[in-house]
């Protein structure tokens, strides 16, 4: 019998591709704690997911889309090379997008953004429809100044709800007031604290820049009421405040007869806050490419994010700017939606 043996070459070939393969399998297994990576998710039709009393329920040509990310917090060394390959992944330090949170804390908190972007955007939308769900109620103390007459008379979260005998319902309200005084002069005020009690206080305004100054950022208070009818959205593994401008324009599609949409298809990435303004959110590079791989006629993201979306989508799909709902909705109107029945804060 002869004994043949295999080459030398086919035998170093077999040798190397196996080393090759367990390497690569160890890679996989090996994960590192330290970075995470933020890779385009998926865009998803929202009124599907919506739950609204039938009696106030009607069906549209157009689709509002919401669009997704997807975040791996544990990467193992292979998925960390793929994402260094590939330019629509985003490495990030751990630290970036947990800070002192475990993965569960991080998910229940995502959780909770949901659940609050979903209470923001139903009365957002009603309130656009003639309801009255929504009721500014003060100005919200958001930062202190140091070494200023607020510094040590007010608290981050405290809501100023009266000054100078006069009812503060917004935070231009308490601006106006504070401006049409001069520096040194004395100026009350009422506080409702976060326990619900309120105090009062009495401060001398310093000077800045020549004007009479408190010290505080403000942002408007407001109360928001029970809602008249059932809305819910049904979503699962899918959390954060990012979908707050696609549910309320979804909402407004669904609560009125006309084509809000013109009959085309939205995607929609902001949070939304309860006077309607849109606010910025993580993850525009990787959900534009999301939406060049699923589609879209407009891509709306806030206005500050346009740059960053059109770097990906260019001329492919229309990439739209806004501040306010106002402005995503006068930009509908200007390719042909219906806002009737529409309350237009802008006009």
């Amino acid at each position: 019998m002869i004994n043949r043996r295999a080459p030398v070459w086919a035998v170093v070939i077999a040798a190397v591709l196996t080393a090759g393969l367990l390497i690569v399998i160890a890679l996989d297994r090996i994960s590192v704690t330290s970075k995470v990576l933020t890779s385009p998710g998926a865009t998803r039709e929202i009124g599907p997911m919506l739950q609204v009393d039938p009696a106030n329920s009607f069906n549209a040509e157009g689709q509002i889309e919401m669009v997704t990310v997807k975040s791996n917090l544990q990467p193992s060394i292979l998925e960390l090379v793929g994402g260094w390959l590939d330019d629509s992944i985003k490495i990030s330090e751990r630290h970036e997008i947990l800070g002192d949170r475990t993965v569960e804390q991080n998910r229940t908190l995502g959780q909770e953004q949901m659940a609050r972007s979903l209470d923001i955007a139903a009365r957002v939308a009603l309130e656009r429809i003639g309801y009255d769900v929504i009721s500014e109620a003060g100005a919200l103390v958001i930062q202190i100044v140091p070494d200023t007459p607020a510094f040590r008379t007010v608290d981050r979260g405290d809501v100023i709800i009266q000054a100078e005998n006069i009812e503060i319902k917004t935070s231009r309200d308490l601006g106006e007031l504070v401006r049409n005084k001069s520096p040194g002069d004395s100026f009350s005020f009422s506080v409702l604290q976060i326990d619900g009690t309120t105090r009062e206080e009495t401060v001398t305004l310093s000077e800045r820049n020549g004007n009479a100054f408190l010290g505080v950022s403000i942002s408007t208070y407001v109360e928001m009421d029970e809602l008249p009818f059932t809305i819910d959205f049904q979503v699962e593994r899918v959390g954060g405040p990012s979908a707050g401008l696609s549910l309320t324009l979804a909402l407004l599609e669904r609560m009125l007869p006309g084509e809000l949409l013109g009959g085309l298809t939205v995607v929609a990435t902001g949070t939304v806050d309860p006077l309607g303004n849109i606010g910025a959110v993580g993850g525009v590079e990787q959900k534009s490419h999301a939406v060049m791989r699923n589609g879209a006629d407009i891509f709306f993201v806030p206005a500050a994010q346009v740059d960053e979306a059109k770097a990906v989508l260019g001329d492919m799909i229309e990439v739209i700017g806004v501040e306010t709902l106002d402005q995503a909705l006068s930009e509908l109107r200007s390719i042909g939606g219906d806002l009737t029945g529409i309350e237009f804060v802008g006009q």
